[in-house]
């Protein structure tokens, strides 16, 4: 019964190096021989993100500010056209019920930050009233969680462990519930 144990053991372990091997070499292919990008992306960590809306009528302006560190900066720089593609297309996958016009992609090499700016459409609902679920719906909080200022909303905190500060700016002094601005009666 030992000795069927044993046979049973080594059977397991070999077959765990077996299954580590394959998954080292399918890293190293990642990494190497063309894939190099996909890698590279792959590992590229946010140290920091400054979000920022302001409404102008049936508009928001929408501007995002992503901080990387100098080695991270460079991957993207060197691979910038497919790290733009990727960007632009996370950006409209996570706008919810609202469309991005305007898209603009931008590399500050001396704060070794992404800048994506764009128009939102289709977040105003009535007249100077704009729900701002097309963002927060993608967040662990709301508008409550937000510091009110007469014209703005502002946050800073953590999402996904990211430092993250989002600044919403509006035209009037203004009032809101979880996910709606509209002017101050």
């Amino acid at each position: 019964m030992n000795y069927k144990i044993s046979i049973f053991v080594i059977f397991l372990v070999l077959a765990g190096m077996g299954i580590f091997q394959v998954q080292a070499g399918e890293e190293k292919e990642i990494s190497g021989n063309g894939g190099k990008l996909q890698g590279t992306i792959a590992r590229i960590r946010l140290k920091k993100q400054v979000i920022k809306t302001k409404a102008e009528g049936e508009i928001i302006h929408y501007f995002q500010e992503s901080f990387y560190s100098e080695d991270d900066f460079s991957a993207i720089a060197e691979n910038k056209e497919k790290f733009k593609s990727d960007q632009i297309k996370i950006l409209k996958k996570e706008l919810i019920g609202v469309s991005a016009e305007n898209i603009e992609f931008n590399l500050d090499q001396a704060k070794n930050s992404v800048i994506l700016k764009c128009d939102i459409k289709g977040a105003m609902y009535n007249t100077n009233s704009y729900s701002m679920h097309f963002l927060l719906g993608n967040w662990p909080f709301d508008l409550y969680q937000f510091k009110e200022y007469e014209r703005k909303l502002v946050y800073e905190g953590k999402i996904a462990g990211v430092p993250t500060k989002i600044v919403f700016e509006f035209p009037y002094p203004l009032s809101h519930c979880h996910e709606h601005v509209w002017p101050k009666q």
